[in-house]
């Protein structure tokens, strides 16, 4: 889980003025792991998403340009990495604001081959989907959008169980 907390830090100078310091914590925990939290970020510099403690994740499909799409998690980062945990049912939620067709793919690239492991099926424009898929067994995973695979597109890293 991922959340954002902008504290306001102020420093009084000998002087008597003050100066109001605005900063941003991030505090993210893998989900399937109970009362651990850590640092996010990905060895690629990518936005890490949140994945809700109900094994729940959510999201969107965001027209960023003019005809330029992007999956998106409730903080807006674009593409986000997954943190799953293995031996766990996910449910994927995914929301269409856009005026095109999107369709969410996860697949896994084992031994040089791209395998599909879960699909959300046509995502038409105004709609919202739910489907659910397994991680069997720690392992890097992808996903992307059949209709964009270029555009819509990211990783998801599913850990052993703890």
């Amino acid at each position: 889980m991922v959340k954002r907390f902008t504290l306001f830090v102020v420093l009084l100078i000998l002087s008597g003025m003050s100066v109001t310091v605005p900063f941003q914590l991030v505090v993210s925990q893998t989900i399937g792991e109970e009362n651990e939290t850590e640092a996010s970020a990905s060895a690629s510099g990518s936005d890490v998403s949140s994945v809700s403690e109900n094994n729940k994740i959510s999201l969107n499909a965001t027209e960023v340009g003019e005809e330029q799409y992007r999956w998106t998690d409730s903080a807006g980062a674009e593409n986000p990495t997954l943190d799953l945990v293995a031996n766990n049912e996910y449910t994927v939620k995914i929301s269409n604001p856009t005026d095109e067709e999107h369709e969410l793919i996860i697949d896994s690239n084992a031994d040089g081959k791209t395998s599909e492991i879960a699909k959300s099926g046509d995502i038409e424009p105004g709609d919202i989907v739910e489907f659910k898929f397994n991680t069997e067994e720690a392992e890097g995973l992808g996903y992307h959008c059949e209709y964009h695979p270029n555009m819509m597109n990211g990783t998801i890293t599913v850990f052993p169980p703890s």
